[in-house]
């Protein structure tokens, strides 16, 4: 028994609750590195000193600084093998082994089961303390069997779903109506900061560990995220402090998962390709999609007078971008270029004025983006990306589709295709960035004055429409198409005017 393998599968809970309970941009980016880096800041020490503990080293000798969980190389990608874990296992340098990690997903082979245990005990209670309300999920499979690795994950993922509906949902302490509290979520006011830019202020001590992650990571990166005032991103304070938050996130990645597992069995195969998948996923969702935006942003602001966008999220298939409201689109076409035919993703944008909460503006891009995969799966659009995007102009704090209800913006044309690939099937679907350029196109030959006219009958009245557009076309030599040479019907046309015209002043407007 002593010697019989565990596999532990590591899934950090309540993700998105967590980064964004604050509303500070600076709490938001120290979460969300927290859980970038909790394996490696928490776990591998814990493993590090369990290892130790039972070999009876102290943390100053050589090998008592050394790893005791062995993580594969990603440069070149690490093929797995089973004899060299036992190796590995035997010499006693290591405890466990890294089988995956990558897709949300954090895989370790430990030695034994009483080992897993002694490491997750340790981690546990170092997590607690240092970030005091982020949860991690461990299920562990015992004695794998090393020919069958789609039938061990199956196995692993049936009793994770189990202890998923059992988890413990209290957090560690809770506040007495005599205590300070934070207004926002009820957290006691524990701590009083020091540091010079946060002087005398109370937190929580949730609170307290994102700003630390948050001024530890301005160290490593510098001006890139250390930047704290998003008005150095807008065109002009005072005049039009507007920002977009965008949000993209890869479609149908657990079926892509599943297909690069097709005809494999053993944890050799499965797991090396599995490394090689996620690598894949990384490049091309995002290391070299965030080249793809600075090169275009560089271009576009050749003498770097402005800041230019911040990276808030930026791991596996997602990313959460915030940047000036007028390079948005811009940067999604920058995100889409020279995009992998076989890779797919959705995107939403929320266009919000600076002053406004930064969580609430992300919930609405994030709620966007779903729409998109949601028409996707309706429209069976397997393999296109799409956009969908909303300018909050009013309240912010409902979701997405009461806000479009009160703002009768529920029938809009939104989402567009931005991107289709030949594997999809020839399903109608008629509207596409393309197409709203297209549009824009012509809206542009018609002066600004007449343009903005469009906007309040297109949404109020399809009649009333219908007679602004006889009034222009009236005053002009050669009426124009505006249904496109017959690929809109009325209904279309209404739709699509509308919503080119929303954002017309700030992706469409250029010198004719």
């Amino acid at each position: 028994m002593e010697n019989k393998r565990v596999l532990a599968m590591y899934d950090v809970r309540g993700k998105q609750e967590y980064i964004y309970r604050s509303r500070k941009i600076r709490e938001i980016v120290g979460a969300s590195c927290m859980i970038r880096d909790v394996f490696s800041v928490y776990l591998y020490p814990a493993a590090r000193q369990v290892r130790n503990r039972m070999k009876g080293l102290q943390e100053q000798e050589a090998m008592g600084k050394r790893g005791a969980i062995y993580q594969y190389s990603k440069n070149p990608m690490e093929k797995f093998s089973i004899e060299a874990f036992e190796q590995r296992m035997e010499k006693g340098d290591y405890i466990g082994e890294v089988v995956y990690d990558g897709g949300g997903n954090f895989l370790i082979l430990y030695r034994n089961e009483k080992t897993c245990i002694e490491v997750n005990r340790l981690f546990t209670k170092n997590l607690m303390k240092e970030t005091y309300t982020l949860k991690v999920l461990c299920t562990i499979l015992r004695e794998p069997d090393f020919s069958q690795y789609r039938e061990d994950n199956r196995k692993l993922y049936e009793q994770h779903r189990k202890n998923e509906m059992t988890e413990s949902v209290i957090y560690p302490v809770n506040s007495l109506p005599v205590v300070q509290v934070d207004p926002l979520t009820s957290k006691p006011l524990s701590v009083r900061r020091t540091v010079p830019e946060e002087e005398g202020m109370k937190m929580s001590r949730e609170q307290a560990a994102k700003n630390d992650k948050y001024r530890e990571e301005v160290k490593k990166q510098g001006d890139e995220i250390g930047e704290k005032v998003l008005d150095r991103i807008v065109t002009k304070k005072g005049e039009e402090s507007l920002l977009a938050v965008i949000y993209i996130d890869g479609n149908n990645m657990g079926a892509k998962v599943q297909d690069c597992l097709k005809g494999k069995k053993s944890y050799e195969e499965c797991v090396t390709k599995l490394r090689k998948f996620s690598g894949e996923i990384q490049k091309n969702y995002v290391n070299d999609r965030i080249k793809a935006i600075n090169n275009m942003l560089d271009k576009k602001y050749e003498d770097h007078s402005c800041k230019k966008r911040r990276t808030i999220v930026a791991a596996g298939d997602e990313m959460t971008i915030i940047c000036n409201a007028r390079d948005a689109l811009d940067v999604v076409k920058a995100y889409f270029e020279e995009f992998p035919e076989e890779c797919s993703s959705c995107v939403g944008i929320a266009i919000f004025h600076s002053h406004a909460p930064y969580a609430d503006a992300y919930r609405i891009a994030e709620e966007c983006c779903e729409s998109g995969k949601i028409r996707m799966k309706k429209d069976e659009l397997g393999h296109a990306c799409l956009l969908d995007f909303h300018y909050c102009q009013g309240g912010i704090g409902i979701s997405l589709k009461k806000i479009r209800k009160e703002e009768r913006q529920e029938d809009c044309s939104r989402p567009w295709v931005m991107l289709s690939h030949s594997k999809d099937k020839a399903k109608e679907f008629c509207y596409s960035l393309e197409l709203a350029e297209e549009m824009a196109a012509l809206l542009r030959k018609l002066g600004r004055s007449n343009v903005k006219s469009l906007l309040d009958v297109a949404l109020n009245s399809p009649a009333g429409l219908e007679m602004e557009l006889e009034r222009i076309n009236a005053h002009r030599k050669e009426p124009e198409d505006f249904t496109l040479g017959g690929k809109l019907n009325d209904e279309q046309k209404r739709k699509l005017i509308y919503d080119v015209i929303l954002v017309y002043d700030l992706w469409f407007q250029k010198e004719v």
